[in-house]
């Protein structure tokens, strides 16, 4: 019986709403947790869904080969790999990070992003942009939220593999989770209008005056997103076990990234990459037949990992150029066989386009150094003894520090060494699209 793999990746997810003393109420993903492999451990290449997300559906990370604002043309991806092993790809979402305009379709059968309600095409197709975009934004001040919810996402997904023969592989990117976070389901225009608001005052314009009372709503509303998606994930799930998908179906549920709620002095995820910001759920359930069982794993693990090892399970071939690029690594020895990933240093980094600058993060089970290129700045936190990441002991370890200069400088080379003759086309978002980005907090 062959294996279908279901890819859920939920926007802005932190590990300890799910797990940990300040988790939410999610009985859903408890249940599936019980049935699957839990990795405590798991760290994002990425603090917002460019970076983590290309690192996610290409296997390399995030600034090398032209980058992540663009997936390139010769940039092999997972669901290439998928394809030449006779899967069926699909992907549907509604993340202008993660557009066909981005070349982020590369591989896809289907291919369905819902991004802006009118395009310029039919009987639009000679309408002026500032038309476009006028319209758009009067469309999104009536919609509900400016993402597809969790609920039509489902809807979409149950009809796609309904009409997809196995094998299939099939990604989603739940936004829910993602700013600017409405009280769960209990929609009104007033909530939406509130939540906007209050979600760019936080996460763009004046983090430094929020409010207690403002912050404990952001606090709420995020718990409500959660908890509200966990209920639409159960209704799904129960869906796939009552039309026979679910015991053939490699399930993986993952945070891209987390989101920050002041703990470094800012809203959203626009920081260095703090713990709070890269630490994220992992949950795979495997197929009944072939489990592994289920077990937590306590072993320090990257997102950059978790497709290829789908691709290993599934026994998929790869070409010689995804071998090349993949710096990924397969979880199934860990898994199996206790046996550890090669590396022991976790890399976090991002291009900062507005400021024009790299951002980076290694962390190890005891370290988490991090570099800042706008201004040159470095930290250095230790994280057994001050986990919160609170305290910069820079000055006081030069040779820890030297050891970490040594990553930096490694992945310095490595960027540009892979991106050297690689051409990123200059991208013109389509009009209307800067509403949706306004509303979730980018512009």
């Amino acid at each position: 019986m062959s294996t279908n793999v279901l890819f859920l990746a939920v926007d802005s997810l932190r590990y300890d709403a799910v797990f940990g003393d300040n988790s939410f109420d999610t009985p859903n993903l408890d249940t599936l947790s019980n049935g699957s492999v839990v990795f405590h451990n798991c760290f994002a290449q990425g603090v917002s869904t460019a970076p983590s997300m290309t690192s996610l559906l290409t296997g390399r990370y995030p600034l090398e080969y032209g980058g992540h604002w663009y997936i390139e043309e010769t940039q092999p991806t997972i669901a290439e790999q998928f394809q030449n092993s006779g899967y069926t790809t699909g992907a549907i979402h509604s993340n202008p990070n993660v557009s066909r305009l981005r070349n982020f379709d590369k591989g896809f059968d289907y291919f369905e992003e819902n991004i802006i309600p009118i395009q310029s095409d039919g009987l639009l197709e000679a309408a002026p942009d500032d038309a476009l975009r006028y319209l758009n934004k009067f469309v999104r001040i009536l919609s509900k939220s400016p993402y597809m919810p969790v609920s039509k996402v489902n809807r979409k997904l149950t009809d796609w593999i309904a009409s997809t023969a196995d094998p299939w592989f099939l990604w989603t990117q739940y936004m829910d989770t993602h700013g600017p976070y409405l009280p769960g389901g209990a929609f009104t225009y007033r909530n939406k209008f509130r939540a906007e608001k209050l979600w760019r005052k936080a996460a763009v314009n004046s983090p430094d005056e929020i409010s207690d009372e403002e912050h404990e709503e952001l606090l709420t509303n995020y718990r409500k997103e959660v908890e509200y998606f966990d209920v639409e994930l159960g209704k799904f799930l129960q869906k796939l076990k009552e039309e026979g998908e679910w015991e053939d179906t490699l399930i993986i549920v993952v945070g891209d990234h987390g989101d920050e709620f002041y703990e470094h002095g800012l809203y959203g995820h626009g920081n260095l990459p703090y713990d709070e910001l890269t630490h994220v759920p992992l949950l795979v359930k495997f197929p009944r037949e072939n489990s592994v069982g289920a077990t937590d794993v306590n072993e320090l693990v990257r997102t950059v990992d978790i497709l290829p090892t789908a691709l290993d399970y599934v026994e998929a071939d790869l070409t010689d150029e995804m071998k090349e690029r993949m710096r990924g690594e397969s979880l199934i020895p860990l898994i199996r066989d206790d046996q550890s990933p090669s590396y022991d240093v976790v890399v976090t980094e991002k291009e900062m386009r507005e400021d024009d600058h790299l951002r980076f993060g290694f962390r190890t089970d005891e370290w988490k150094y991090l570099y800042d290129g706008k201004n040159e700045r470095e930290f250095l936190y230790d994280l057994v003894e001050d986990p919160d990441e609170s305290t910069d002991i820079s000055d006081s370890h030069e040779e820890t520090m030297d050891a970490f200069r040594e990553h930096l400088e490694d992945r310095l080379d490595a960027i540009e060494e892979t991106s050297e003759d690689i051409h990123i086309p200059a991208i013109d978002e389509q009009a209307g699209v800067e509403e949706q980005l306004k509303a979730l907090g980018y512009k």
